[in-house]
């Protein structure tokens, strides 16, 4: 209990965002994991920590100011599939 609390506490961001990012595309989610996966496994750790900051801010950051320019993630109340769509009339 005491370990999967102290999980959830440290790491409950990252588990909201790959949730997020793999439910509007894979490709994203699988993206962010290949940073986790290379922070951890390089040996200049500092600067993986740092450069994969740098650059999810970076997306961050470009998805407030020209979101169009990210593919694969879904704005809501944006162009979707559904109203793009014309109803079908009987």
């Amino acid at each position: 209990m005491r370990n999967g609390g102290w999980c959830i506490g440290c790491c409950w961001a990252l588990m909201a965002s790959l949730f997020a990012l793999g439910v509007m595309s894979i490709t994203w989610m699988a993206v962010v994991a290949g940073l986790i996966a290379i922070e951890k496994t390089v040996p200049w750790r500092r600067v993986a920590i740092y450069g994969t900051t740098a650059i999810l801010l970076a997306l961050g950051v470009l998805l407030l100011t020209a979101p169009d320019a990210l593919p694969g993630l879904t704005i809501p109340g944006g162009n979707s599939m559904h109203q793009q769509m014309k109803p079908m009339s009987g």
